[in-house]
């Protein structure tokens, strides 16, 4: 029983499990996710901006209708034929004039509150018919990850099962220094390729690819990993 092998057979599937739950996590964070909550929330102001522009707008309108009334009010008397003073006249005109000089500013204001909201309103249409397009998609999406999250998770058991298997195999002591290892560095095992550890770079004395190569459990010397040969 080669068990430097077998403990190397065994790191492959803890690593492809490794990679398997890596995966499974970020595909369970996108889809627990809120991708659209941008989207909502700049639609959400964009909407919030409207009312307030209909509101500025209906205190524009009210202030310019109140100034209106009021000149109407004048005009009545200026035309009515009740007052004949000329200096009367002339100041209800002055008053007239004064009431439209500063209705003048309103009615501006209201065109302008106008074309803002028919601009805003443009602007929300298009947010919207962007958002629904993304909710479409965001679906597409979700259902893509949701049919590989259970192809990953077939792969992460088949890995899962390899990895019993390969346990039944190796003597408790071997594992325990493997687990020891892979807590410590991330990879307990490390191959012998051209004759140095594949873990550090270092080279590997013959004496110790002898060892290895039967069987035997040897460390490098530099980065203390199992060292296998395929």
């Amino acid at each position: 029983m080669n068990i430097p092998r077998l403990l190397g057979q065994l790191q492959d599937a803890d690593l492809a499990a490794d990679a398997c739950r890596e995966q499974i996590g970020r595909i369970s964070a996108e889809l627990n996710s809120d991708a659209l909550a941008p989207e909502r929330a700049a639609l959400e102001n964009m909407r919030d901006s409207l009312k307030n522009l209909n509101h500025q707008l209906r205190e524009t309108t009210a202030q310019a209708d109140d100034l209106t009334s009021r000149i109407q009010v004048y005009e009545e008397k200026l035309y009515s034929g009740r007052i004949t003073s000329p200096k009367e006249l002339s100041t209800l005109q002055k008053d007239i004039e004064l009431l439209k000089g500063h209705r003048a500013p309103h009615e501006d204001r209201a065109l302008e509150l106008m074309e803002a909201i028919d601009a805003a309103e443009d602007g929300i249409a298009r947010a919207e018919a962007t958002l629904q397009r993304h909710k479409e998609a965001l679906e597409v999406r979700r259902r893509e990850l949701g049919e590989k999250l259970q192809t990953i998770g077939a792969e992460l058991s088949g890995h899962e099962a390899r990895r019993a298997a390969l346990l039944s195999e190796i003597p408790a002591e071997a594992a325990e220094q493997y687990r020891l290892l892979r807590q410590q560095k991330g990879r307990a095992v490390a191959r012998v390729e051209q004759g140095a550890c594949r873990g550090c770079g270092i080279a590997v004395t013959s004496a110790w690819l002898h060892r290895a190569r039967t069987g035997e459990i040897v460390r490098c010397t530099n980065c203390a990993r199992i060292l296998y040969l395929e």
